[in-house]
């Protein structure tokens, strides 16, 4: 899996939509492909970049178990795990988070402004402890964890081809008491494979790593931060002071009609459109409907029982 800068920058504009209009006069330009207006000049072509590359680095270390596993020397297998090492330690780096200044991988931290919920920084937490396991497993395993792998895989071509000969020979005898040898051999054999597959299996097990839908999910968070970002006063970081120098201060106060608000927020699809505020009224009022419908059909009971005459049970 390859991510690219055009689909990222397609993807987060298409989002961005509801960051256009006064109340985002100083970044709107930026999420429509102009320059970010805080200060630091750049763009979100440039970012979208950036973000490429650092996913990418994240999304190349799922090869490691398969190219550890090539080396044929110790000191090969040292390269090898020591470059991993410093790709797990620079993927970490780029996905800090704790600077006023900047976002992940160095980004500006108008990103940041557009997450006031955290609804990306949970995200990022579980790639990083991805990251981090994934490195520690390095710093565990030596080149012996190659060697125990390799005999195992020679070990179990042999049984499968001490099997297939039984089975041959079994096949053809005629001796029932050799027969009956052969095939307790065959089944020796079956448990004994059955073992090594097992111990293959927790061998191999111990540099699983996949980061595409770890990825693909924080990627998903950050266009629904985009979305629901609202506008708050960042401190004088990341290329500038993000307070409108144009507006009073009654202007960035927390208004009601501030975007980012819950009920702003709640109100939009994924493509920025705005939700029906009115659902159906019978689905809002449905048991206050029927209680009253129930009311209405004893009171209805009620008054018809009084209008109807009384007998005359004197009437012979």
């Amino acid at each position: 899996m390859t991510y690219k800068a055009s689909e990222l920058e397609r993807s987060f504009k298409k989002v961005a939509r509801i960051r256009q209009g006064k109340k985002y006069e100083r970044d709107d330009g930026y999420w429509t492909g102009g320059k970010c207006d805080w200060g630091g000049g750049h763009n979100l072509k440039d970012d979208c970049q950036t973000f490429a590359n650092g996913f990418n680095k994240i999304s190349n270390l799922r090869d490691i178990k398969e190219e550890l596993k090539k080396c044929t020397s110790k000191s090969e297998y040292d390269a090898k795990k020591s470059n991993y090492i410093r790709q797990c330690e620079e993927a970490l780096g780029g996905l800090n988070t704790n600077t006023s200044s900047s976002y992940i991988f160095g980004v500006c931290c108008i990103w940041s402004d557009s997450d006031p919920k955290k609804t990306v920084e949970s995200k990022i937490k579980v790639v990083q402890q991805d990251l981090q396991n994934i490195k520690n497993a390095l710093n565990k395993e030596t080149y012996k964890w190659v060697q125990e792998l390799k005999e195992l895989e020679l070990e179990i071509n042999q049984i499968n081809q001490r099997m297939e000969e039984n089975k041959r020979k079994a096949m053809s005898e005629t001796d029932p008491t050799k027969k009956a040898a052969l095939i307790q051999s065959i089944e020796e054999d079956g448990l004994l494979l059955q073992q090594k597959y097992k111990k293959k299996q927790e061998l191999s097990n111990k540099f699983n790593f996949d980061p595409k839908k770890k990825v693909d999910d924080l990627i998903e968070s950050m266009k629904k931060a985009i979305k629901r970002g609202e506008k708050k006063k960042p401190d004088n970081s990341g290329g500038g002071n993000h307070k409108n120098p144009n507006s009073s201060d009654t202007d960035n106060s927390d208004s009601g009609d501030d975007y980012g608000s819950d009920d702003d927020n709640d109100n939009t699809d994924d493509d920025g459109n705005k939700k029906d505020k009115n659902p159906n009224f019978f689905q809002n009022n449905q048991q206050p409907i029927i209680i009253l419908g129930f009311a209405a059909l004893v009171i209805f009971y009620l008054l018809n029982q009084k209008s109807e005459k009384e007998p005359n049970y004197y009437d012979f």
